[in-house]
């Protein structure tokens, strides 16, 4: 019965926590990258209002890791951003009996988090002067979608330090 309640909290801590993948050229040298920009042309899936909140925080995120915004960048930033209705949890419930030649059995479910939207943020690091991908960052996280404004721009703020965690890498 103790093992019961480790294997309960596992569970639940192991799905909680949001899905974070780096990778990198090994060939580029990070410490030459002080400016950054973003392409002009990115387009994401939300309101024109929302686009400008994600912009704001992955830019805050990118001058807290010393990286300077700038109109001639050493390296473009690309955000790409893909959600959707994330998967329902739900708990059951169910008792019953069976005997020797019957049974009687009841069940059902409870949903819970059912206002939640997964998104996937992808971040490309571009080398300004070569043209050449040197670092993507993949996030995937839930996040409520009935809260108010400042509780959404913390929900970013703590998304994109997650993702530039590993930025620039260790070598």
């Amino acid at each position: 019965m103790k093992y019961f309640k480790f294997l309960l909290v596992f569970v639940f801590i192991g799905c909680a926590g949001p899905r974070i993948v780096y990778d990198y050229d090994d060939q580029a040298d990070f410490n030459q990258y002080k400016t950054f920009g973003f392409f002009d042309d990115i387009k994401l899936p939300v309101n024109e209002i929302e686009a400008n909140r994600i912009y704001t925080q992955l830019e805050n995120a990118m001058i807290e890791k010393g990286l300077a915004y700038h109109e001639n960048p050493d390296i473009f930033v690309d955000v790409q951003l893909n959600q959707f209705e994330a998967q329902r949890n739900s708990v059951g419930i169910g008792f019953g009996s069976f005997g020797m030649h019957s049974g009687i059995s009841f069940g059902g479910q409870i949903p819970i988090n059912s206002n939640t939207i997964a998104k996937q943020f992808t971040i490309d690091f571009v080398d300004a002067k070569n043209d050449k991908l040197v670092w993507r960052g993949f996030y995937e996280g839930n996040f409520q979608s009935n809260v108010e404004i400042t509780q959404k721009e913390q929900l970013y703020v703590e998304a994109f330090r997650k993702l530039l965690s590993k930025y620039p890498p260790k070598k």
